[in-house]
C-alpha cells in the first residue's frame, strides 16, 4: 500500500512516476489488456515500485470512460468482503447481511446483465500475493465462470515477484499478460529527489549520494523517497546544505530505514 508520506511528497512522487518510460509502458500494456477484453493480467514489481499508483491511475481512467471498475486490496479480506467489493465495483444491488451464496448469485446475475448490455468490467486487485488462501478459489471461480467471460470481465492481480507463486497454479494458468515494473535508474532517482526537496531550503545530493540511495532502495520509488527524506533531516540537523554517501549510509544504518518496507 501507499507509504505514509506528506501530501506534497506523495503528489510529486506520483507526478514524476507517471512520466517514467517503464511506468508509461506498463500503463499502455494494462490498457491493451482491458481493451482486448482479456481475462487475467498479472502486474509484478518490488514492494514500493509503484504498483498501487499504476492501478489507481488505470482505475481513474477506466471510470472516466464509464467502465465499471473495482480497485481494492486483497490483503486480510475474506470471501464475503471480496464479493462485496466486487459487487460495489459492478454496481450490483446487495444487502449488508447477505451470506456468501447470495453475494455470489448477485455478482453472477450482474455479470449476466453486463453480457446482454455488452458491458465491460475490470477488477484491480492490489496485494494479491497476500490474499488469504481461502480467497483464491473464489478469485478463480469469478473469472472462470462463463458469465464473466461473456461480460468481458478482466481481473488484474498486482503483487511482488516473490509473492506471485502464492496465487497458485490454477490462477496463474489463466494469466493472459504479465507486466513487470522494473527498478528505477539512478537518473530517475535523481529527478525524484530533486522534485521532492524543499525549494526554499534546498539540500543538495552529491552524485555518490544519489547512487547510494538508489542502491539501498533497490530502485523502488517509495524507498527512494523515504531514504532521501531521512537523509535531508540528518543533514539539516548537522547544519549541512548537502547530503553525501556517508550521510545516506549513516541514516540507513542508525535510523533503521528499510527502504523496501511496506
Amino acid at each position: 500500500m501507499t507509504a505514509a508520506l506528506s501530501s506534497p511528497a506523495r503528489k510529486s512522487a506520483a507526478q514524476h512516476l507517471v512520466r517514467t518510460p517503464s511506468f508509461e509502458e506498463a500503463t499502455a500494456r494494462l490498457q491493451f489488456l482491458v481493451d482486448q477484453g482479456s481475462r487475467v493480467g498479472l502486474l509484478t514489481g518490488a514492494q514500493g515500485s509503484g504498483k498501487t499508483t499504476l492501478l489507481s491511475r488505470i482505475a481513474e481512467g477506466l471510470r472516466a470512460e464509464g467502465c465499471l471498475t473495482a480497485h481494492f486490496s486483497a490483503a486480510a479480506i475474506g470471501p464475503e468482503e471480496l464479493l462485496y467489493a466486487v459487487a460495489a465495483g459492478l454496481q450490483a444491488a446487495v444487502e449488508p447481511d447477505w451470506n456468501l451464496f447470495r453475494l455470489r448469485r448477485a455478482v453472477n446475475d450482474r455479470l449476466l446483465e453486463l453480457r446482454f448490455l455488452r458491458g465491460q468490467a475490470v477488477i484491480l486487485l492490489d496485494d494479491a500475493g497476500h490474499a488469504p488462501t481461502d480467497l483464491l478459489p473464489h478469485l478463480y471461480r469469478l473469472v472462470h465462470d462463463e458469465a464473466a467471460a461473456d461480460a468481458r470481465l478482466t481481473l488484474v492481480l498486482a503483487t511482488t515477484r516473490e509473492s506471485s507463486v502464492r496465487l497458485g497454479r490454477s490462477l496463474l494458468d489463466l494469466v493472459d499478460l504479465r507486466i513487470d515494473l522494473p527498478s528505477w535508474s539512478v537518473d530517475e532517482t535523481r529527478v525524484l529527489i530533486d522534485m521532492t526537496g524543499d525549494r526554499e531550503r534546498p539540500i543538495r545530493f552529491a552524485a555518490s549520494a544519489v547512487e547510494r540511495v538508489c542502491e539501498l532502495a533497490d530502485g523502488a520509488p517509495r524507498g527512494i523517497l523515504r531514504l532521501a527524506q531521512q537523509a535531508r533531516l540528518a543533514a539539516s540537523a548537522e547544519g549541512l546544505d548537502y547530503v553525501d554517501a556517508t550521510t545516506v549510509d549513516g541514516v540507513h544504518a542508525e535510523l533503521g530505514v528499510t527502504a523496501r518496507a511496506g
